[in-house]
């Protein structure tokens, strides 16, 4: 609720900018838009055995001394309004027994931050849990199992064999969980990840994932008909998709994506990095087109319009460490903003989101362990959540904003230019009829000839990294290329398969742009593969290349490859970015709420805020109202190393006939209540 001390005209954010254009923004209260959903303040927990910060201290929640949550992370997650946790996180879940994870700590000395400690950490914070299941470990019966363990009455038994319930009860819990949420799988269309340990890991097919998707559900709905089950897609994998929808996707009971976007991996210069940072204020609208396509694939598949999305790790997927790490710079917070209000639009069909991940690790929204004497201090990517917690309404109301806009230049998402257009897809094949590939080596391991214009490649059992034949087509800047493919195989099992890479001719060391397609194994006759690519403004050239992505496990076999078109497309454009992403809600005592994000990167923004329906006599001026701003010195800052750099103040607000009037630096977020 709003304090008293922030009431109109009494406070300034202390910093001046140079004003860009003026906004209004008009609040109908009367306009009920849906009921927000509290699920989409989610996060992930990280459970990582034989690692003592993760397997005993929970990176950094649990005190294995005293068998009980850390106060201080307790704290934070409530002030975050973290509402689900997601565990045992990330690629750690394929192959994951929870049944190691249970029972006396004296038979799991090393997994002291099990199950029942991940449970008692919702229980202190007041949120509910969603578990991830293997894959690559255990059946259905272990499915059914855990849901014993969780939801069963001490007595029932009711998968037979062990008694779980009992076991939980004698970990501390004699009543029932009652947990509903589970997930089948995390991310395994990739496949086990290859370790020394592992040097041939297997790959499911999303045939074979359809098939034990039903029959894990009939197992654990067996033992509790409430728990619901999430499957497998994935935003840009339509084909993993599509054999899953096929599958299973009438009796699913929900899907998850995780949506990683803008990506960049690698150490970049200050340049090109702020390029990253203004791709996440353009951000909105790709994750809008992610939700779309998914649901449009849903229901051209299995003619379903009700299937709602978890989106179960989501954030922007910036893997370096210089100029700083982008994925702890206050651009990303802003664009975890500008996601949060977008999962919320009820079209959309978010059941939930859990932003990856809460505390330490390597993203971690806090860092510091308690344990080893250091002060949790929150990084830039906490405080959208704690804003959305303590400040937004609890149901969607209509706004309207008349702003200005800006171009979005493109580059590592499409560019966000002038008016909107729709995709168009020229037919002239661009790909010459007499093409030839420019014969590279390729890596040791593998033979390659060249049979007219058909690449044949043969594996002989090492893990490649294969993009040796390449061919350079002239392309115009801005615009979308889709190149179309053929590609045969011969024995490629358990593994990642073959397919084609296209991204600019100046090679991905130069421009980290380029687009992936076709995952092609087992044997198989000729396959079309297709890979839609968005040229660089600079752009003068595609390059094509046969490839096949290393990490996957040994390959052996053999693969052929062959072009048949290259065809230009308008990409779809969103149309310039908005000056200011608005999110509008209100409280049962009829206090409207906004959450502001400003997404211009060089100006000020003076908007007016009107309540009333847009355009109508009588939308009144409020007269009592405060805000909040969340600001730092650049997109690029952090937290890191000064705790107060990325940080909340008061706002003045100001009361003018024509409205409420609040300045909003560039790149920020305001949080405005503005009472009945």
């Amino acid at each position: 609720m709003v304090s008293p001390k922030y009431w109109l005209g009494c406070l300034l954010c202390g910093v001046s900018f140079a004003a860009g254009h003026e906004a209004v923004i008009t609040v109908n209260p009367a306009q009920i838009v849906g009921k927000v959903n509290p699920l989409i303040l989610g996060n992930n927990q990280l459970a990582y055995p034989g690692r003592p910060e993760y397997a005993k201290h929970g990176s950094g929640l649990w005190d294995p001394d005293k068998r009980a949550p850390v106060p201080e992370y307790v704290a934070l997650s409530r002030e975050a309004g973290i509402t689900i946790q997601r565990w045992p996180g990330g690629c750690i879940a394929h192959n994951y027994n929870w049944k190691k994870t249970v029972g006396p700590l004296s038979e799991r000395p090393d997994m002291l931050w099990g199950l029942p400690e991940f449970m008692t950490f919702c229980e202190a914070s007041g949120s509910i849990p969603l578990i991830t299941l293997a894959v690559y470990w255990g059946d259905q019966n272990d499915a059914a199992d855990i849901v014993e363990y969780l939801n069963s009455p001490v007595g029932k038994n009711p998968n037979g064999g062990k008694d779980w319930a009992a076991v939980r009860a004698a970990d501390g819990h004699p009543q029932p969980y009652g947990v509903v949420y589970f997930e089948y799988g995390n991310e395994d269309y990739h496949g086990e990840h290859k370790t020394a340990d592992n040097p041939n890991p297997r790959k499911i097919t999303p045939e074979d994932y359809a098939k034990q998707y039903l029959a894990y559900q009939k197992a654990m709905k067996a033992v509790d008909s409430k728990i619901r089950l999430a499957g497998l897609l994935q935003y840009g994998l339509w084909d993993w998709n599509k054999a899953v929808l096929v599958g299973c996707g009438k009796q699913m009971d929900y899907a998850i994506d995780h949506t990683y976007t803008p990506g960049f991996s690698g150490d970049t210069d200050e340049e090109k990095g702020h390029k990253y940072m203004l791709a996440c204020l353009a951000a909105d609208a790709h994750i809008q087109d992610v939700y779309d396509r998914l649901h449009a694939q849903i229901k051209e598949v299995c003619g379903r319009t009700n299937m709602q999305l978890a989106i179960t790790e989501y954030n922007g997927w910036f893997v370096q460490e210089k100029p700083v790490p982008y994925r702890q710079a206050f651009g990303n917070a802003l664009r975890n903003a500008e996601h949060l209000r977008v999962m919320m639009r009820p079209q959309n069909r978010i059941l939930m989101g859990n932003f990856w991940q809460f505390a330490n690790e390597y993203w971690g929204m806090v860092k510091g362990y308690v344990h080893k004497g250091e002060t949790p201090v929150k990084q830039a990517n906490f405080f959208p959540y704690q804003m959305y917690h303590e400040r937004f309404g609890d149901t969607l109301i209509g706004v309207q904003v008349q702003c200005g806009n800006w171009d979005f230049m493109g580059g590592p998402l499409p560019a966000r230019k002038g008016k909107p257009t729709e995709f168009k897809l020229f037919e002239e094949n661009l790909l010459p009829k007499d093409y030839t590939w420019e014969e590279r080596g390729p890596e040791a391991g593998i033979t390659q000839t060249f049979e007219g214009q058909v690449v044949h490649a043969t594996f002989s059992g090492n893990d490649p990294n294969y993009y040796a034949p390449k061919l350079n087509v002239p392309a115009d800047p801005d615009t979308g290329y889709r190149v179309t493919g053929l590609v045969r195989t011969d024995g490629i099992d358990n593994t990642r398969g073959v397919g084609f890479q296209v991204g600019d001719a100046r090679g991905w060391t130069e421009t980290k742009s380029c687009s992936l397609g076709g995952s092609v194994t087992g044997t198989s006759d000729w396959t079309q593969v297709e890979v839609e690519y968005t040229t660089l403004p600079e752009t003068t050239a595609i390059e094509i290349i046969a490839r096949r992505l290393g990490g996957g496990g040994n390959i052996s076999g053999q693969a052929w490859f062959k072009l048949v078109s290259v065809q230009k497309f308008i990409p779809k454009n969103a149309g310039a970015v908005p000056d200011l992403g608005v999110n509008a809600a209100k409280r049962a005592d009829g206090t409207v709420t906004l959450m502001i994000v400003n997404k211009n990167p060089e100006q000020a923004v003076p908007a007016t805020i009107r309540v009333g329906a847009a355009g109508r006599v009588g939308a009144r001026v409020p007269t009592r109202a405060g805000a909040w701003i969340l600001t730092a010195p650049s997109l690029e800052a952090n937290n890191l190393k000064d705790p107060n750099t990325v940080k909340i103040t008061p706002l003045e607000v100001l009361k003018t006939a024509e409205g409420l009037q609040v300045t909003l630096p560039p790149f920020s977020m305001a949080a405005v209540e503005i009472e009945p």
